[in-house]
């Protein structure tokens, strides 16, 4: 989601595969379902190689590796997987819930981000990806099962009173099945609202995918910052970009 300056941190790892790939889904330039470049069992490098690129978001964007610094507004470990984004820094949560699961057993590909430079209202999107990939279906699905389990626990709605100005305000969430070329899980909507003495007249709107195939349990994010009145469309817009990255994963 935005950050205090709303600018993004310079580029440490290009996601030199996926960005090799130019489909250009959101730029309106796709060129149709691309050919799979891996297939499984996965490893952590065939799951890189089906990664959102620079090239899929549009001219501008970067791409980098979270190098797993804890000056992050909001902090989870880049090893873990998205349950409940936000939650963490709640102050009126009624039942415990971790934002995020880090498996055991597996192997973590890192957290990957492509954003452009400057964030706000009529940007590219912020994405975040990772993915853990194991030894077997079994233990995949194991993974995903706990993480599907801590992510029901998110509260419909929930507050943040103190922090950052970027932060504060009211959070509603909702979550729904998500199905794409044999991956399922599902897909978490969550909105933030600042509050009014702020005077902002933007609105946070993150989607949050998360999704098993095979040996391997995948994520990405995706924020937008929209002018209030404006329709959500990320729920849209993530799952066309996931139609093309999730192709190249076979």
């Amino acid at each position: 989601m935005r950050g205090a300056d709303r600018t993004a941190p310079a580029p440490r790892v290009a996601l030199a595969a996926a960005g090799a790939i130019a489909a250009g889904v959101l730029a309106g330039c796709s060129a149709g379902t691309p050919e799979p470049v891996a297939k499984p069992p996965y490893t952590v490098e065939t799951i890189r190689s089906g990664f959102v690129g620079a090239a899929d978001l549009g001219k501008g964007a970067i791409a980098f590796e979270d190098d797993d610094h804890a000056s992050h507004t909001i902090y989870t470990p880049p090893n873990s997987i998205p349950t409940c984004p936000y939650v963490q820094r709640s102050d009126d949560v009624q039942v415990p819930v971790e934002p995020a699961v880090e498996p055991v057993g597996g192997n973590p590909t890192g957290r990957f981000i492509v954003a452009p430079p400057k964030v706000g209202p009529q940007t590219l999107p912020v994405v975040t990806q990772g993915a853990v990939v194991f030894e077997s279906t079994t233990l995949a699905g194991n993974a995903m099962n706990a993480v599907t389990a801590e992510s029901a626990k998110c509260p419909a709605t929930f507050t943040i009173l103190g922090g950052p100005p970027s932060i504060v305000g009211g959070y509603t969430t909702g979550s729904r099945p998500f199905e794409l070329d044999g991956w399922r899980g599902f897909a978490q909507h969550l909105v933030h609202t600042p509050p009014a003495d702020l005077g902002s007249d933007t609105y946070d709107d993150l989607v949050t995918v998360v999704v098993q195939k095979a040996n391997a349990v995948l994520y990405v994010g995706y924020t937008q910052i929209k002018k209030v009145g404006e329709r959500s469309d990320t729920e849209e817009k993530v799952k066309d970009l996931m139609t093309t990255t999730l192709a190249r994963l076979g």
